[in-house]
């Protein structure tokens, strides 16, 4: 055989999420809820599962073909999308993430609503990944069935000219295809105006005025598979997940305001970041730890934080990312 002649790059795929009717099933192109991702960067795991290899006999030197096995019944895909903080594409992260993207975006310790993934049966959370001309043959490749894991929004004076990054992470139990997929008809721009550090005009913790460098809000879960159908490509009969986490870190000028933090209290006390339209609110966050850095163009302080609901009221939000 010889050397194909046809190559893959990054600067001719569009990354689309189509929103699923019944988990298992691709979102359909015609007719099907589409959004077209601004993504500026993105991965996924190959199809690989983890080899074993079963114990060798005594006084033998060699390992037996037979002792190798693929172990396909636990193997998980993970997609990670990095894209532009638009309102949108955060309104669509955090509908896939804990089910509200009309913004503002509230995080409640009651949600997710939708807490059972099963094969085959309707449920819209999971989506569809579609990378167009993702396919090794020219073709499309998709990634159905992805429950997301976690998002990352952060952005920093100094990076990427202060722009907000969304670092959205999805997962799936299902084998990716590669194939032509048709047309998508009306698929919804994300793309739009992006978030800057240098608009914020509220930065506080605990009231305190601060000035930040960087900024950063993370909400991430665990999301397990569920057995495997030896006669579907292992694919799973479900997905278990776990709870919420929410942390994040900020890091600002050393002055009285930043020191007059608490720390060390175990009580929540408020974050507040926002330019009028983004806006990352914790009504009570505990600083998981602080540090100072003696830099020469002046010192900084940044602290670690994590975010609760109000003690005995899951009702209480946890964390409203809002972005109008």
């Amino acid at each position: 055989m010889a050397i194909a002649g046809n190559y893959q790059v990054k600067s001719n795929v569009n990354v689309y999420l189509g929103t699923e009717v019944t988990m298992g099933t691709v979102c359909v192109p015609d007719g099907g809820v589409w959004n077209l991702m601004p993504v500026v960067d993105y991965s996924f795991t190959d199809k690989q599962a983890s080899l074993g290899v079963g114990p060798q006999r005594a006084n033998s030197f060699g390992q037996d073909e037979s002792l190798g096995q693929h172990d396909r019944t636990a193997q998980m895909y993970e997609v990670s999308l990095t894209m532009h903080g638009t309102a949108a594409t955060i309104n669509r992260a955090c509908l896939a993430l804990f089910g509200d993207g009309d913004q503002p975006n509230e995080l409640t310790g009651q949600l997710p609503s939708i807490n059972t993934y099963t094969h085959d049966t309707g449920n819209i959370s999971p989506v569809t990944i579609l990378f167009e001309l993702g396919g090794a043959d020219g073709n499309d490749l998709e990634f159905k069935s992805c429950v997301c894991s976690g998002l990352e929004l952060s952005y920093a004076v100094g990076t990427d000219g202060g722009a907000l990054s969304a670092v959205a992470t999805f997962v799936t139990g299902y084998e990716p295809i590669q194939a032509a997929v048709d047309a998508l008809t009306s698929p919804t721009d994300c793309a739009g105006a992006v978030f800057n550090i240098f608009d914020l005009s509220t930065n506080t913790l605990n009231g305190e005025e601060l000035m930040v460098y960087d900024f950063s809000c993370s909400i991430q879960r665990a999301v397990n598979k569920v057995g495997y159908r030896a006669d579907a490509n292992f694919e799973p009969h479900g997905y278990a997940i776990g709870p919420y986490e929410v942390t994040g870190s900020v890091s600002c000028k050393r002055d009285s305001e930043s020191v007059d933090v608490p720390v060390n209290n175990s009580t929540g006390i408020p974050l507040v970041m926002t330019d009028g339209a983004f806006e990352v609110n914790a009504p009570k966050v505990m600083v998981e730890s602080v540090s100072t850095d003696l830099a020469d163009e002046g010192w900084r302080q940044s602290f670690a934080w994590r975010a609760f609901h109000a003690a005995g009221s899951e009702s209480a939000s946890i964390v409203i990312i809002g972005t109008a």
